[in-house]
């Protein structure tokens, strides 16, 4: 009677109790390169790997002894010129006539590696879409929170810009128009009967004046200051920093006051607020210079990476700016106030002219170009002021 497996599309393999090939099929000889009979009383452990001769001791064969069958095990085959085949495997065991016999019928899977490794790469890919999808709404969900954060910071500055203008509006108009009376009314009786005062009324009257002429500067400073939160400036372009700061400079130009400019990057701004600046920063070091000394201001510029995100933390995105400094040799002050210096109003010598408004206006000045500004200084040695503005 012919062999049944002869003609069989996959390898069979009978093993005796000893793991010795007793009975090996056409097709596993022609697949491995051996014939039956240099195989034919060999140990299985002949035909495997390395990594599957360790796997078949330890696992597969305890498995056999106490299940007496497995299905879809995996080994590795090798053949005679030591090329792997990867196999697909069913195992039972059976006792014949008081003979342990072992089946083992198998079909090589050249691609399996293949396939599971296209599975687990599907399964990543499943889970990396999974985990950006879930990303992704996390993100929606913060970017739709910060929207409306973003609608509610609006509508609150639109809201304090139509309050700015109104107030804006009353220092222009309804607190000038009273003082201009008072002026009319004390001028009329100045004029007209000058000689019913008496020395004290005629003084009083004089301080009348000077506080009427005090009181109008304020509020037109004032007006000055609120209105650079209202108003909007469509004039911004590439300015060129260094001859800006010449032409300012000249129009401080003494005997005994000497501006050294150097080389100043362009910056992106408007030119007219620009000169506003540095008017104020340029009177402010002619204003507090030394009385014993002939007074030096030097004005230098340099390009920089600065965050831009001020005042979000944890945020960080990096432009180029250009930082121009304005160093001048006159009296200084304690640098612990170089942060007051900057509000409305801050006057730290009560009796220097003006009500203290050109530092806080080039504050805003600054901010409104989307920089920064700040201070250091030491009495009697001269102040430094640094201002960082987005290069052109």
């Amino acid at each position: 009677m012919p062999d049944p497996t002869a003609l069989l599309p996959g390898g069979v393999l009978v093993l005796d109790a000893e793991s010795r090939i007793i009975t090996i099929n056409p097709y596993a000889c022609t697949l491995l390169g051996y014939d039956e009979a240099d195989l034919l009383g060999e140990k299985i452990d002949r035909l495997l790997t390395t990594a599957s001769r360790i796997y078949f001791q330890t696992h597969l064969y305890p498995l056999i002894t106490l299940q007496k069958a497995a299905d879809e095990l995996y080994l590795t085959l090798q053949t005679r010129e030591r090329i792997w085949i990867p196999v697909l495997l069913n195992v039972s065991t059976h006792d014949q006539d008081g003979e342990i016999r072992t089946y083992y019928a198998f079909i090589p899977v050249y691609q399996r590696r293949k396939f599971e490794q296209e599975l687990i790469n599907a399964k990543k890919s499943a889970e990396d879409a999974l985990l950006r999808n879930d990303e992704l709404r996390r993100l929606q969900q913060q970017l739709q929170s910060q929207q409306a954060d973003l609608d509610r910071q609006i509508g609150l500055l639109r809201h304090r810009n139509d309050e700015l203008e109104q107030f804006s509006k009353i220092i222009s108009h309804d607190l000038q128009e009273p003082l201009r009376k008072i002026n009319l009314f004390a001028d009329l009786l100045t004029r007209e009967e000058p000689a019913a005062f008496t020395t004290m009324g005629r003084r009083a009257l004089d301080g009348v004046a000077r506080s009427s002429a005090r009181l109008r500067a304020l509020i037109t400073d004032l007006q000055l200051y609120f209105s650079h939160d209202v108003r909007s400036s469509d004039k911004v372009g590439v300015v060129d920093t260094e001859a800006l700061v010449h032409t300012v400079a000249e129009e401080y130009s003494a005997a005994d006051t000497l501006f050294q400019v150097t080389k100043l990057p362009a910056v992106l701004g408007d030119r007219e607020e620009l000169i506003r600046l540095f008017r104020h920063l340029l009177d402010n070091a002619v204003k507090f210079r030394h009385p014993d000394r002939p007074l030096t201001v030097q004005i230098s510029g340099t390009v920089l990476s600065v965050n831009s995100f001020q005042h979000l933390p944890d945020k960080y995105r990096y432009n180029d700016y250009v930082r121009i400094v304005v160093a001048d040799d006159g009296i200084g002050f304690d640098n612990r106030y170089r942060e007051d210096i900057f509000r409305i109003m801050e006057k730290l010598d009560a009796r220097s002219p003006g009500i203290g408004l050109g530092l806080a206006l080039s504050k805003k000045i600054v901010e409104k170009h989307n920089g920064q500004i700040s201070a250091n200084s030491e009495p009697g040695q001269g102040t430094q002021i640094t201002v960082l503005l987005p290069v052109a």
